[in-house]
This record gives structure tokens, C-alpha cells and sequence, in this order.
């Protein structure tokens, strides 16, 4: 028999002694899940922005680029 037992927990069951050891409940922490949604949103505006001006700036590039290997 084990001398240091909790005195709460005296079955004799090893579940009760190993849930007797356990760590002690942290409070829980305040989430800020609308500021992530906003960071996200953000930031994936500034991706479709950036989608938008390079299509539109390359874009005419590259079907000029094809209009001259296709039409030559």
C-alpha cells in the first residue's frame, strides 16, 4: 500500500487514484474569435485585390503574347 494517498480518494480503484493526481482546472481563457474572423477577412480581400490587379495588368500580356505565337 502506498503511504502518500489522497485522502479523498480511497477505493483502491486505479482509475480514482490516477483522476486524484491530475492537474487542477486553468480558467478558461476569453476567446477572440470575431477578431480572427476580421484578420481573416482582411486578409483575404487583400489576396483577391492583388488576384484582380494581376489578372488585369497581365492579362493582356500573355493574350497578346499567345495572339503573336498563335498568329504567326
Amino acid at each position: 500500500m502506498p503511504t502518500n494517498v489522497n485522502q479523498v480518494e480511497n477505493s483502491g480503484s486505479l482509475t480514482g487514484h490516477i483522476l486524484a493526481q491530475g492537474w487542477t482546472d486553468t480558467p478558461s481563457q476569453k476567446t477572440n474569435t470575431g477578431r480572427v474572423v476580421i484578420v481573416l477577412l482582411i486578409g483575404l480581400s487583400i489576396l483577391v485585390a492583388v488576384g484582380l490587379l494581376v489578372v488585369l495588368l497581365v492579362g493582356d500580356a500573355f493574350s497578346s503574347l499567345f495572339d503573336g505565337l498563335l498568329g504567326s
